[in-house]
């Protein structure tokens, strides 16, 4: 399975990117594995990834089906 990710902050979208996998995802955008995990399974909504900033990114995880990715 592959996965979008989609980051805007201020309402401009500074990445959009598709990844393998989850622990690819995690190293490039350096997060945690587990915490990429939730957003992509909408268990967390990130308000925020870091209490050091006090400006945060929105992060939108889509998993792109394999029927998708086939038929393109």
């Amino acid at each position: 399975m592959k996965y979008q990710v989609l980051v805007s902050f201020n309402n401009n979208l500074i990445h959009d990117e598709t990844y393998d996998n989850l622990q690819t995802m995690a190293e490039k955008l350096g997060m945690k594995y587990q915490t990429c995990a939730d957003i992509s399974s909408g268990r967390v909504i990130p308000k925020y990834i870091s209490r050091e900033f006090p400006f945060q990114p929105q992060i939108k995880i889509v998993k792109i089906k394999q029927k998708l990715i086939s038929s393109t």
